[in-house]
């Protein structure tokens, strides 16, 4: 609380909050005071009454959430209604036991079935409000749905996008050849970005990584302990960490490496099989199994070996099949030659039907007789949940001793950070493990440009055609498609004027995939102004597209509104009716919460990182309900603007942490003040004043009609409205929850934004004031 009239610390320019309180549904219901032994219990009940009274008086005149007041010094307990000095109980501490004529009192008072039923006495004075959408003046959801296709372009194109720039983990063998980013080519973040997107594992965990350096050529440090082990594979074998991001190319290395940088001698000595754990049941039933098969089908694929083969079976279980022949089997070898045979037969069948057996003597034939380094790579590990991720590692632990191989394990860089002091990570305290940094989003896009520009002529027809509205057909040269990329690219990474680049970056982090399919999603966005890039191609001339259509395609998609569905930006702004107490503030208090604390440890020993309870608990404090805060929180794992330690998007419980993730940071302190993404989010909100929604609405529906983009007239309106609007919102919070304007960041943050975006389109719209940059340098009200 803020500094008051409570004599607790007279003097003290500083606040105090009590010992304890005790909140429910976002109301707290009871102070607690823990004294010393030498200060009487009267002393403490004054002091809960003095706070009790404070945060009362903060509420409505008709509602005093604080009932009761509990206060101890260990000798005593106090209990008294919070305005009363004269209905006290007070008793023995050591009194207070379950069955006891105090205890139940107590219980009565201030017990879980008590608090709750207080809660909800109170909750008609906080009952939730209608929200009314601004999307039904433009025609409902029907019209948020409408899809404007793609671009001209975007058809012949599709083929090339399909290769060079999908989102899934198969990477094709030319961008494996040919684009991939090297160690001396990646270079580092500026700014507040450094917090979020920086390599924080190596200086983490100090000696227990070894960045990889990667050349065209060479991986040195992989090399060698691969060599190492291919001399003895029987002595070497170990399981070796690959540690890095979700994204950061790790299985495209590795795929590399076993291509590309692996030495002929090294080559030669070793056998490579692949186990891809994308598609692992969820629960890890039959794990040991599911891994000695996929092990059987990489193993025969990779190294062209026909493991059914009978010549070959007879090789791998050449140790079976001796203790076979030296056995009683031997007898029949001339009395009964079918017998024998049949017997001899059914021994292999049993032992090929069994998996594991198979890995174990496959390795054993190649690695212990031929002298050749089993080395097993198991794959996207790294996508698995925490938990999974560590089951996993257990039982590469495990297969190694089967096969006695050298395992390669791709692991999460915050799985690593966090458990590396705990079983089983502890055991490779001592080991030498690497660690890949990622390439950033405008290195990868850069390598894949130049891959496509020289594919290009070969990929599509010389000459190109579309369609106009009119039916009059539109002729190009294909040297056209290289220009409009060309173009697209240089919008986002060569633009000194917009610096779009930085946020974009925030939205995809280290995510080199997620970066792949955004890239990808702005070339067809139908919302690139492709006329003007090919009017500027014809005269010559560059072009420069405006951010406002690099955001607009990302919210937008190839709708022609914004929805709430795009993959890369969302909606921190709406009110979900589905709340007890809904509240268009709640969203952004719970990013500006993290985003504030980004740089403490909380209840985590790594950065930045909060519990469930703790969110939670902060956010009741700001007058949320319980359930309310949780569901919006899961909203903002779902869509990737907070991530999880444990990776677990689903069913977080109470003692998981979660931090905010780059993208969140990206639309809290970047986004929120463009007036592009404060004026397109709005088709897709709901606001609990009808008439600012029907405001909004009927502008939106004049552009509409008149078929043209919204101006900057009434873009200035539909900002001012916002501001109005949420202006009056956070009043009405800090007036209902006395806590919410010394700590509702969220609400001032959204505020300050839109102030922000109001005053810039304003002094466009006049030619007073130059246009804002779109970064996260002089942003309003951020710490």
């Amino acid at each position: 609380m803020s500094p008051t009239e409570i004599d607790k610390a007279a003097g003290k320019r500083y606040g105090y909050i009590p010992d304890y309180s005790v909140w429910l549904s976002g109301l707290p219901l009871a102070i607690v005071e823990a004294k010393a032994l030498d200060v009487k219990i009267e002393v403490g009940l004054r002091e809960a009454r003095l706070y009790a009274g404070e945060i009362n008086r903060r509420y409505p005149p008709e509602v005093n959430p604080i009932g009761y007041v509990l206060a101890s010094n260990g000798e005593q307990i106090g209990l008294c209604e919070w305005d009363s000095e004269t209905n006290v109980l007070l008793a023995q501490a050591a009194d207070v036991k379950p069955g006891t004529a105090v205890f139940d009192a107590i219980v009565g008072a201030i017990g879980k079935h008590a608090l709750e039923t207080r809660a909800a006495s109170l909750a008609p004075h906080f009952q939730g409000r209608r929200f009314w959408p601004v999307s039904t003046a433009l025609g409902g959801q029907a019209k948020l749905r409408q899809q404007l296709g793609v671009n001209e372009f975007a058809n012949p194109l599709f083929p090339v996008l399909t290769k060079y720039f999908n989102n899934t983990d198969d990477t094709s063998d030319d961008v494996i050849d040919r684009a991939y980013v090297t160690s001396d080519e990646i270079t580092g973040y500026e700014g507040l970005l450094e917090t979020f997107l920086k390599d924080r594992t190596s200086s983490i965990t100090g000696n227990q990584l070894k960045t990889l350096e990667i050349t065209r050529t060479a991986a040195t440090g992989l090399t060698t302990e691969v060599k190492k082990f291919a001399g003895n594979p029987m002595f070497f074998s170990r399981v070796q960490l690959i540690v890095g991001n979700v994204g950061a190319g790790k299985s495209t290395f590795i795929r590399r490496y076993y291509r590309h940088l692996m030495t002929r001698e090294l080559s030669s000595k070793t056998v490579w099989a692949f186990i891809n754990f994308n598609n692992i049941p969820p629960d890890l039933d039959h794990l040991t199994t599911f891994i000695a098969e996929k092990f059987l089908a990489s193993f025969a694929e990779v190294n062209g070996v026909d493991i059914y083969d009978l010549e070959q079976v007879e090789r791998i279980f050449s140790s079976e099949l001796a203790k076979f022949e030296r056995g009683p089997a031997k007898l029949l070898q001339t009395a009964d030659p079918a017998d024998y045979a049949r017997r001899r037969t059914s021994l292999l069948e049993a032992l090929m039907a069994d998996p594991v057996k198979f890995a174990e003597c496959i390795s054993r034939h190649f690695s212990g007789e031929k002298q050749l380094g089993m080395v097993i790579v198991f794959d996207n590990v790294d996508k698995r949940s925490r938990d999974q991720e560590l089951k996993i590692f257990e039982a590469s632990q495990w297969f190694k001793d089967v096969t006695k191989g050298l395992v390669l394990i791709n692991l999460r860089d915050s799985t690593f950070e966090a458990h590396k002091d705990e079983p089983p990570l502890n055991a490779f305290i001592n080991a030498i493990n690497f660690y890949i940094r990622p390439p950033r989003f405008a290195q990868v896009i850069k390598k894949r440009m130049e891959l496509v520009l020289e594919t290009l002529p070969s990929e599509v027809e010389k000459h190109q055609e579309y369609y106009l509205s009119n039916g009059n057909r539109v002729r190009y040269p294909a040297s056209r498609l290289g220009e409009f990329l060309m173009a697209i690219y240089l919008s986002l990474f060569d633009n000194h004027e917009i610096q779009v680049a930085p946020a974009l970056e925030a939205l995809v982090a280290k995510d080199v995939r997620r970066a792949l399919g955004m890239f990808g999603d702005i070339i067809i966005s139908p919302h690139v102004p492709t006329n003007q890039i090919t009017g500027a191609a014809i005269l010559g001339t560059s072009f420069r597209i405006p951010d406002r259509h690099i955001i607009r395609a990302l919210m937008r998609g190839r709708y022609q509104y914004f929805n709430g569905g795009s993959k890369y930006i969302h909606d921190i702004l709406s009110a979900d009716e589905t709340h007890v107490r809904p509240s268009n503030l709640l969203t952004c208090d719970i990013l500006e919460y993290l985003i504030r604390n980004r740089k403490f440890r909380l209840d985590f020993q790594q950065e930045g990182y909060a519990t469930v309870r703790r969110m939670v608990s902060e956010m009741g404090r700001l007058g949320y309900d319980e359930q309310d805060s949780y569901k919006a929180l899961m909203i903002l794992v779902e869509k990737g603007l907070v991530e999880p330690e444990s990776h677990m998007i689903t069913d977080l419980k109470d003692d998981d942490a979660v931090r905010v993730h780059a993208s969140g940071f990206a639309h809290g302190r970047m986004l929120l003040r463009r007036d592009e993404y404060l004026v397109g989010v709005t088709t897709n909100l709901k606001l609990a004043s009808r008439d600012t929604a029907d405001a909004i609405g009927s502008i939106w529906s004049g552009a509409e009609q008149q078929q043209q983009e919204m101006s900057m007239g009434s873009k200035v309106r539909v900002l001012n409205h916002l501001k109005e609007y949420f202006s009056f919102e956070f009043q009405r919070r800090c007036r209902r929850h006395p806590f919410y304007e010394e700590a509702g960041f969220g609400g001032r943050q959204i505020i300050a934004s839109i102030t922000y975006a109001h005053a810039q389109m304003e002094g466009l719209r006049t030619g007073t004031k130059a246009a804002p940059r779109l970064g996260y340098k002089g942003r309003p009200g951020g710490a």
